[in-house]
Formats: structure tokens, sequence, C-alpha cells
């Protein structure tokens, strides 16, 4: 497989819709709620990227953006979640940790995953490095992630074998 410039270039036209991936088959349309923070550098990666990703790879990617505003958020995000057979989160550097030079991700992401185990969904976990894992997740694979755009290339790619791992893709 082609390494950082050439896999980043491939990556960036398969989202804009310029090329395809030949060694990943899509294998249904299947619902996938996106776990993050509210903050310009993850609205970027998640509701422009990740999300036009998971559309071409033939998921419907859903947000808390998808919530309906005459529902209460917490239910509704709940309702996505019950929805979506799976759950990708990216736990990333929100909140510093008081006299560290750690961070730690917004209190509904550890929430919303535990929810996803709970009704038994399969759950992708991506980190930033830096984050301080939640211990209520500490035990599970997480996969970590440096957020800058030229990083991103290697992310599009732990995320295709994360899920193929979780059979949501087959990968030849």
């Amino acid at each position: 497989m082609p390494r950082t410039g050439e896999e980043s270039e491939r990556i960036q036209g398969f989202i804009r819709g310029k090329s395809t991936l030949p060694e990943v088959e899509i294998t249904g349309r299947i619902k996938v709620f996106i776990s993050y923070a509210d903050k310009p550098e993850n609205n970027y990666l998640v509701e422009d990227l990740i999300r036009n990703f998971l559309m071409r790879l033939g998921f419907e990617p859903l947000t808390f953006r998808d919530a309906r505003s005459s529902v209460p958020l917490k239910t509704e995000i709940d309702r996505l979640i019950e929805e979506s057979p799976a759950l990708i989160a990216f736990l990333t550097k929100d909140i510093p940790e008081h006299g560290t030079a750690f961070f730690h991700p917004k209190a509904n992401i550890p929430g919303e995953i535990e929810r996803a185990l709970t009704l038994g969904h399969k759950v992708i976990l991506f980190f930033e490095e830096g984050a301080t894992l939640p211990s209520n997740i500490k035990s599970y694979y997480c996969h970590p992630f440096i957020n800058k755009p030229e990083r991103y290339a290697k992310l599009f790619m732990d995320l295709i074998g994360a899920l193929g791992k979780e059979r949501l893709l087959r990968l030849s």
C-alpha cells in the first residue's frame, strides 16, 4: 500500500469522489454514530472529512448535529446511538488537567461510548495524543491519532483497518 504523500492524495481524492479505494468492499448501508467534542478543529475533521469519508464508504454517519431541535439533545443523542449499530468516538484534548500537560475529553464522549457498549454496539475509539483516557474505557483498544491535517491520511487508514476488523467493511 502507498505511503504518506501518495496515500494522502488517494484519501483526499476518495473523499472528494474523484477516485476509489479498490481494496475496500462496502458491506451495506450501516448507521454509524460519531461521538466528538464540538470545537473548530474537530468540526472540520468529523463533519467535513470523516462524515464524507464514511458516506463514500457506504455508511450513514450521524452526529449530534443530526438531532431534532424539538427534543432535548441528550434524549436525541441516545436515540441516534440506539439506531446506530456502530459508534466511532474521538477522544480529544478538550479540558486541561490542572497542573499537568494533559487534557481530558469532554464528559459527553465517555458517556456516549458507555451507552453504545451497554447496547452491545461495535465501538471504535480514537484518542488524540496527549488526551487522558477516562477510567471506564481504559481497558478498550484506542487508536492514537494526531489532530493535524498533515496526519489525517494515517487516521483514515487506521479507520479503514478498524472498520475491517469490526467486519463493517471487507478489505482485500
